[in-house]
């Protein structure tokens, strides 16, 4: 990598070390240090059409992770707009520090220079994890290692099964089951749930077939989780027809699960889209309805169908009133405007009860079933369906 060049990509070390230096108008090379794993080369270039502000050169054999102009614009883009632009001030300031550093001729100031490099590069580790995660989550969707956990709902009244919540499940083949409140965040952030998810939906649909087969009862439904970035695709809902379609299942079975957070953006393009779905049939449940914003005037902008009660309210409303109200309120609030609610995060009995005594009618959680496999989940409805 050489000073001057063109920049199309950037670098992190995984093993072996780099010198980096600068080359003044004079033709005398100032030597910036060196870098070794853990560290990020090359990422200014990719922030700016500016060319490479330093020259890099390998002092050991290294190994290195690379990082394409095209993967950084598109994580920003769909990154929240401050982030991104906080990233982008961060790079061209850093740009910034070593064209300076070219008329440094003291080493006080020279230290001083490296000292603010070092505050950037404090950071690079985490980015660094961040990006093999992001790699090897891709080569899990293209390789199969990605597969799905049913958990499900419950009539609170009968005790009846209605349908279940499809969750995407990662086994790493060295690392293992994979956390999925860390690899669904970094999916999102860089655009890799949008297949996942398509994915995720495509065999959540052929296994409601197979199940509504096995149980003899074509009324159950699935409901699966969406990122904010499907639905800026306008084709979204037409796909997800188009694949109910091919599995031989009513789109009425089809469960849409979203968070406050999509709604809250207050698009007129996921307005058209959200009502395309329910003009299909489908149903708009929100997620962990309650956490975070207080707004609710969405309620009566998008055509929600579904309020999921967040198990934080659930798990707590035995022993604190505050959360035994908000339950109440979430309840009649649903009741009010014609929502489906349903409790997520049930693990008592003492719990179940008092939802049910309180009017809500639906609810998921440990006391039922955890998180299972469609051939577990086939057996369950069978011995649901002998009792």
């Amino acid at each position: 990598m050489r000073q001057g060049d063109p920049g199309h990509c950037a670098f992190f070390i995984q093993s072996g070390r780099v010198l980096i230096s600068l080359t003044r108008p004079d033709g005398s090379v100032l030597q910036m240090g060196n870098r070794g794993p853990g560290s990020l080369i090359g990422e200014m270039a990719i922030v700016d059409d500016g060319p490479r502000s330093a020259s890099v050169q390998a002092i050991e054999d290294c190994r290195l992770l690379e990082i394409s102009k095209h993967d950084f614009t598109r994580a920003l883009r769909n990154s929240n707009p401050i982030v991104g632009l906080v990233t982008r001030l961060i790079l061209l300031r850093y740009r910034d520090i070593l064209q300076r550093s070219e008329n440094i001729r003291d080493f006080d100031g020279l230290t001083s220079v490296l000292e603010q490099q070092e505050q950037v590069h404090a950071e690079e580790s985490k980015v660094l994890e961040l990006v093999r995660m992001a790699n090897e989550f891709r080569i899990a969707v293209a390789r199969q290692q990605l597969f799905l956990e049913y958990q499900p709902f419950v009539n609170l009244d009968t005790g009846e099964i209605l349908g279940f919540e499809a969750l995407m499940r990662w086994q790493h083949p060295v690392k293992g089951r994979m956390r999925p409140d860390l690899f669904i965040p970094m999916a999102e952030d860089t655009g890799l749930i949008i297949e996942a998810t398509r994915w995720a939906f495509r065999e959540s649909c052929a296994t409601l077939k197979r199940l509504q087969l096995s149980s003899g009862n074509p009324d159950l439904f699935i409901s699966v989780n969406f990122s904010a970035q499907d639905f800026d695709d306008p084709h979204f809902p037409d796909e997800m027809l188009r694949v109910t379609q091919a599995a031989d299942i009513n789109p009425t079975a089809i469960h849409i699960e979203i968070t406050e957070r999509l709604l809250l953006r207050q698009s007129e393009h996921v307005k058209v889209v959200l009502n395309r779905c329910r003009d299909f049939g489908m149903k708009i449940a929100i997620d962990d309805f309650g956490t975070g914003y207080s707004s609710l005037s969405y309620l009566h902008q998008y055509p929600v169908t579904t309020l999921k009660i967040d198990q934080s309210f659930v798990r707590n409303m035995i022993t604190d009133s505050s959360s035994l109200s908000l339950v109440k309120t979430i309840i009649s609030l649903s009741e009010n405007m014609g929502f489906e609610t349903i409790a997520e995060g049930v693990e008592t009995l003492e719990q179940a009860q008092l939802l049910a005594s309180l009017k809500c009618h639906v609810a998921q959680g440990y006391y039922y079933a955890r998180p299972m496999s469609e051939s577990a989940l086939i057996d369950m409805l069978g011995t649901a369906g002998n009792a």
